[in-house]
């Protein structure tokens, strides 16, 4: 009888010892890929908020490469000179889309490149402004910029002392229109969804002179794992590979296809 008994004990001690990493997991398991943050801005097409939900084309690929990379988390949208600063001062932050410039390089890991486009000023339809270059821009009473996108540091950058600077793109669309400013910085992707939020018509500006052409990627910053930099460029890797990414591209940007790439700020 006591044979038997101490044969039950051992069996359930032996069975306890087995099954007690199922429910004692090490939580430092949990904390090798950190928890990242997902910073976005309101710039439609690229990234916009409808119906309660964060979407457009930067959206869909970080969703995607979230899935493929089994990462959960939820994305802010926030004005774009916040989550600049956040993401320049933050580790474990995932900021998009950045425009790439030679003063932003250090400050971030760069996925991508997901897009281009042409930086552009715009008048009023029928202002008769004549931009010939930035100098003439220089010249005039005002011009619109946003906090923190990479046309106001560029602008500022270049000596430029007649900026007034707000937090929302569209903004600058009113602004615009009732003569308070004489042009606005837009990108040539996203100035006609900016215009149409603001509640106007493209009809109502003209786009008088290109600043500059450029890339815009997804980041992280800096302070991030390697560990977890490497498996995001992975997976972004593997939707070029696979042409994940260009049907999101031709799925936001139809009218870029097949000829182009796409195109945006920030």
């Amino acid at each position: 009888m006591k044979r038997k008994i101490l044969y039950v004990i051992l069996c359930w001690f032996t069975i306890g010892c087995i099954a007690l990493p199922a429910w004692s997991a090490d939580p430092a398991i949990k904390t090798k890929t950190p928890t990242l943050r997902l910073l976005t801005e309101d710039y439609p097409p690229i990234t916009f908020q409808k119906d309660g939900k964060v979407t457009g084309y930067a959206t869909e690929i970080v969703e995607t490469l979230m899935k493929r990379l089994q990462v959960q988390g939820q994305i802010e949208l926030m004005a774009w000179g916040d989550a600049y600063q956040i993401a320049a001062s933050t580790p474990n932050v995932v900021l998009f889309s950045t425009t790439r410039t030679p003063e932003r390089e250090k400050l971030f890991t760069w996925i991508g490149p997901i897009g281009s486009y042409n930086d552009a000023l715009y008048a009023r339809k029928g202002a008769g402004l004549k931009i010939a270059s930035l100098e003439d821009a220089r010249a005039l009473r005002k011009i619109g910029t946003v906090r923190g996108w990479f046309s106001e540091q560029f602008l500022r950058e270049k000596g430029f002392e007649n900026l007034v600077s707000v937090d929302q793109p569209t903004e600058n669309v009113k602004k615009l229109l009732v003569c308070e400013i004489d042009l606005c910085a837009f990108t040539d992707i996203t100035a006609p969804d900016i215009v149409k939020q603001a509640g106007f018509r493209m009809e109502d500006l003209e786009k008088v002179y290109v600043i500059q052409s450029y890339d815009y990627f997804i980041t992280l910053s800096q302070g991030t794992p390697e560990e977890t930099i490497l498996a995001w460029e992975k997976a972004f890797d593997q939707m070029k590979a696979d042409g994940s990414l260009r049907k999101i591209q031709e799925k936001w940007f139809p009218q870029f296809y097949p000829e182009n790439t796409v195109n945006r700020e920030s």
